[in-house]
């Protein structure tokens, strides 16, 4: 499991969408190259298979024909009554033209009759005439009985016009010789496949571009549905994630969040002030709506939800972009000033308040005025957990709301 995650690294990713597109893109890719490549292998074995077994058949056609119409120039009857090959000098000008002639037709470039001593006593290459190949495995299966068909790439070889011919594809098949029941000697047809085996590579390449364009259009429709499926998980994510940070009504952060929001900036301003840092500060403010159960008593529950909204959006409005606020629970709001001292957390409480008393809310089309009550409270130096700043915060929200409401404490 992990050499597969050393290959696909994406799937140490915590299973995001994205990640897991990204995987299928990958082993869709992997999946291409390797079905190609195995299919192109096997495609161009098969097809060559074909090719060496087409052509030791024309080579064993070829060579029963010599057997029969030229036997008697390539052999002889010793004393002893056994046959053997062997071709005499007044026969050899004879076989030779009539073998010329008879192979012309094909696309033979050279042929050898070999003894049963691994001599050979006649080749189209006179040169080689007289040669031992005792060392010639390929030729010991041949006296033995059995068919050896070989494709083989030729830089150079000479025809039977004695031309010389380059980089030329030939399949040598060695073909036993019988005679009375016994195996007396060996063939050794090349015959030129070259434009067979060109065939065979566009053949095996064509097969290989239809498969890798199925592949692809497969995988392509795949991908599609994939990502339909990824982009409908991404969109459940986030709500799931918004579940989980976000109050539900009015978009700000739900407590847990703020709440935790809060310990983070605490526990920064600590480390800060250990250093000796000037910004060791994080001001907070508990604020609260005024009589908001008389406004759900009078307008009912939704103009209730829908002031909530209002306020929150008002209050979001008056803070820096990495201030931060959250429902604290009903009508209560915890706001996080990160930075802040105690004259400036007194002064954006005093913005908040402003702002929310001097204009007045539209609710289903009506305007209400409102008013609220916050609760300041800073860091302290003797402070060593968020709760006793909460704990400050909330006790000045109750004076604020004991002393009158409408007010900042």
């Amino acid at each position: 499991m992990k050499r597969f995650r050393t290959i696909f690294p994406h799937l140490d990713a915590k299973r995001d969408p994205d990640s897991l597109l990204r995987l299928f893109v990958s082993v869709a890719l992997v999946s291409i190259v390797v079905i190609t490549s195995l299919a192109g292998y096997a495609f161009y074995h098969v097809l060559q298979k074909n090719v060496v077994d087409s052509a030791e058949e024309d080579a064993i056609k070829v060579s029963t024909a010599l057997s029969e119409d030229e036997r008697g120039r390539f052999t002889v009857i010793r004393k002893d009554g056994t046959v053997a090959v062997e071709v005499l000098p007044e026969n050899f000008a004879i076989l030779d033209r009539d073998l010329r002639r008879f192979l012309a037709p094909f696309d033979i470039v050279k042929i050898k009759i070999y003894s049963s001593d691994y001599r050979i006593v006649y080749s189209t290459e006179t040169k080689l005439i007289g040669e031992v190949n005792r060392g010639n495995q390929r030729l010991s299966r041949a006296l033995a009985g059995a068919f050896d068909s070989k494709l083989e790439r030729k830089e150079e070889v000479k025809d039977l016009a004695d031309e010389l011919k380059f980089n030329v594809d030939v399949v040598e098949t060695y073909i036993p010789i019988r005679a009375r029941g016994k195996v007396i000697g060996s063939f050794e047809v090349y015959i030129d496949v070259t434009k067979y085996r060109r065939q065979t590579m566009n053949a095996a390449l064509l097969s290989l571009g239809s498969l890798c364009g199925i592949l692809v259009v497969v995988f392509g429709i795949s991908f599609v549905l994939i990502r339909s499926g990824t982009n409908e998980l991404k969109e459940t994510q986030e709500i799931l994630r918004k579940q989980t940070l976000i109050d539900g009504l009015t978009g700000t952060f739900n407590k847990g969040q703020i709440e935790l929001i809060g310990r983070r900036e605490f526990a920064r301003a600590l480390r800060r002030r250990e250093k000796g840092l000037a910004d060791a500060e994080v001001g907070f403010i508990m604020i609260d709506i005024d009589r908001f159960k008389q406004v759900n008593d009078r307008y009912g529950h939704l103009a209730g939800d829908n002031l909530l909204q209002l306020f929150a959006d008002r209050l979001t409005s008056s803070l820096r972009s990495y201030d931060s606020v959250g429902r604290f629970g009903g009508e209560e709001f915890l706001v996080v000033l990160p930075g802040s001292d105690r004259e400036q957390t007194l002064g954006v409480a005093h913005k908040i308040w402003s702002l929310i008393r001097e204009e007045p809310f539209h609710v289903e089309g009506e305007p209400m005025r409102i008013t609220a009550s916050a609760g300041v409270a800073n860091v302290q130096q003797d402070d060593d957990d968020l709760l006793q700043v909460l704990k400050r915060a909330d006790l000045n929200l109750y004076q604020a709301k004991s002393g009158g409401r409408d007010r900042v404490v």
